[in-house]
């Protein structure tokens, strides 16, 4: 179920307490109808392992004053189906039970001094964090975990936002597992708070996490051509990653061409990212290095980045992803923003405001004049942006990933953001303002996420190179189908280009927010979009050696404006069609999605069939951080 984190509150006053005292006793009338215990949960540690018992002989009252009417539903919910709908409609907001009883945990021990701190590494193959107990007898699992190196422990403990000696604070808890969770090379995290055995005023923590296993081997498409790649995201256990990619477009030796990418996450544990690539491919030489630091946590007051980019030969441009050229494009990118956030809100509150502050300077230089080049950034761009940001997360499951725990964000962000051309001997200004939100829909009905993003730029007062881009998605709860579990993915996106350059077109192409499996971006171009997408997956209970299947279908729906006439005189473009994916949390491959898709209507001359068998990175949530200032995307 989709969880969201908050309270429910509706009465005050003496009708508060009237209605209180009546559900007590209503709440008092059917315990003693049921006659059960109160269950009582009982930890105990045990080196790794973590047992949940819940002993069904004892019989522990806990007192009802002083506690809230959410607190004395919660505790009788189970009793009978009354008493369940009443907090399922009253109080119970989308948290699963795991959650409580983290968020709970952390309560019990808020403000307490941390004692120690220990590190608990669960192999990538057997077990997770939620269930230690879990041994492989296979010798391929053996080997397997055998033939990597641990995270080491400084790795994560610099991750933490907390350490020995400091108060416990659920945020700082929460905070450290999900940027746990967000490093590339860890699987899952979960920190665990216990009481001290001598004094009660300390405590211990225990954080768990599972590695994934680092090693990986890619065989693919690099640039259009095939390419052989190998893979380590957690070098000597040290959060390093390398790649070493092998083009062989053809049988001699001399076409052949190499890329590299070095990077590492966290740097000095100061969350900062570090990354260099140098690619020498027959149709893609570069050399890049990126350094960047974002605002990963309500606290961090600084942030900023650099990139610096000297392409040779490159298809494609990064701030204009949907555009090609047929000549490469040779040209020098350099780009540098740095921020300033204000924390509004108490640090330990899970919904924390922000206000940002944003500058950045991109400069863009082109070698080689190319066709189009009016519609290229080109010169010197001076950027800067106001935001105001509130932001919470609460821990899911089975909604992009496979199982593995996901942090969901939830809050809005809103931004406006002012800019400066120098460029080709003439000058605009640009104008951007963004709104976007999300949140859980109680009691349990599923992730709701809104955005709005309008912008252009003036010249001499006059409007041109504008857009209005619109875009709702809705994430269902999940459906209990047999053994499996069902979710429905449901998105629409509405563009439009204001006072755009002739020959500045919209695609229905599958790689910029268009349709599964349509790239006939050549041939349909527009001014004008609206797509509807649907999305249903079944995620199955099949785990052959931690391998976990996925079978999905869709249907897709756009209108594209190709001509004079208004958007929806023109005929529709659909897509249709099923597969299934393929995934193994526990490794760094990307998924394996198998698709066939089925165009009813696609430009003369093409085949209304798709088949494709590829690679698939997994998707993120749109989080209310705000990015670098700067000119949005035109899809």
């Amino acid at each position: 179920m989709i969880e969201y984190t908050g309270h429910f509150s509706i009465f005050c006053g003496r009708s508060e307490k009237r209605i209180r005292l009546v559900i007590i006793l209503l709440l008092y009338f059917t315990f003693l109808c049921n006659a059960q215990s109160t269950d009582t949960t009982i930890i105990i540690r045990n080196d790794t392992v973590i047992r949940l018992i819940k002993p069904g002989n004892l019989n522990i009252e806990e007192p009802q004053e002083g506690k809230k009417l959410e607190e004395i539903l919660k505790d009788h919910s189970e009793n009978n189906f009354f008493s369940r709908k009443l907090h399922e409609w009253l109080v119970k907001s989308s948290l699963n039970s795991d959650s409580l009883s983290q968020n709970k945990n952390y309560l019990q021990f808020s403000g307490k001094r941390i004692a120690n701190i220990d590190i608990r590494n669960i192999p990538p193959f057997g077990g997770s964090v939620n269930d230690t107990t879990i041994v492989e007898d296979s010798w391929l699992v053996k080997m397997g975990n055998t033939l990597r190196f641990e995270t080491a422990p400084q790795i994560v403990l610099k991750t933490l936002t907390f350490e020995a000696g400091q108060s416990l604070s659920q945020s700082d808890i929460t905070d450290s597992e999900r940027l746990l969770r967000s490093l590339s090379f860890i699987n899952d995290a979960k920190i665990v708070a216990w009481p001290h055995a001598k004094n009660n005023d300390v405590v211990n923590i225990s954080v768990y996490i599972q590695d994934r296993y680092p090693h990986a081997v890619s065989i693919g498409r690099e640039n259009q051509q095939p390419s052989v790649s190998l893979i380590n995201k957690n070098l000597f256990g040290r959060g390093i990653s390398l790649s070493h990619t092998i083009v062989t477009p053809t049988t001699d030796i001399r076409d052949w061409g190499v890329r590299e990418t070095f990077g590492t996450e966290n740097f000095l544990g100061e969350y900062i990212n570090f990354e260099l690539d140098y690619s020498h491919i027959k149709n893609l030489q570069l050399i890049s290095g990126n350094i960047e630091k974002n605002f990963v946590l309500p606290e961090i007051k600084y942030a900023g980045g650099a990139t610096v980019n000297r392409s040779y030969v490159n298809p494609k441009l990064k701030d204009y992803p949907s555009l090609e050229w047929e000549s490469p494009l040779d040209y020098r990118r350099q780009n540098f923003w740095f921020g300033r956030s204000f924390l509004f809100r108490d640090s330990d509150h899970p919904l924390r405001s922000n206000f940002y502050i944003t500058t950045r300077f991109l400069d863009l230089k082109l070698f080689d004049q190319v066709e189009n080049q009016k519609f290229l950034p080109v010169g010197k761009f001076y950027f800067g942006g106001l935001s105001f940001s509130k932001r919470g997360y609460y821990k899911n499951n089975l909604i992009y990933s496979f199982g593995r725990t996901e942090d969901v964000p939830y809050g809005f962000l809103t931004s406006l953001n002012y800019g400066y051309q120098d460029g080709d001997g003439s000058t605009r200004h640009y104008l951007n303002f963004h709104h976007s939100l999300g949140k859980a829909l109680i009691p349990s009905k599923g992730y709701l996420y809104l955005s709005a993003d309008v912008g252009s730029f003036f010249k001499s007062g006059s409007p041109e190179q504008g857009h209005l881009k619109l875009v709702g998605e809705y994430i269902t709860p999940l459906i209990k189908v047999g053994n499996s579990d069902l979710r429905n993915f449901f998105e629409i996106q509405y563009v439009n280009g204001l006072k755009r350059f002739p020959g500045e077109y919209l695609f229905l192409d599958e790689d910029v927010n268009g349709l599964h499996s349509f790239d006939y971006s050549e041939s349909l171009r527009g001014s004008e979009k609206i797509v509807l997408k649907t999305e249903q997956v079944l995620f199955t209970n099949i785990e052959p050696l931690g391998f976990k299947f996925a079978a999905f279908t869709f249907f897709d729906t756009a209108f594209l404006k190709e001509s004079s006439k208004s958007l929806f005189n023109h005929t529709p473009y659909f897509s249709f069609g099923g597969g299934l994916r393929i995934r193994n949390d526990n490794l760094v491959f990307n998924t394996l999605q198998i698709r066939l898709a089925i165009m009813p209507r696609v430009p003369s001359g093409e085949f209304p069939l798709s088949l494709r068998i590829t690679g698939e990175k997994t998707r993120h949530f749109q989080d209310f951080v705000p990015a670098q200032p700067g000119t949005t995307v035109f899809y």
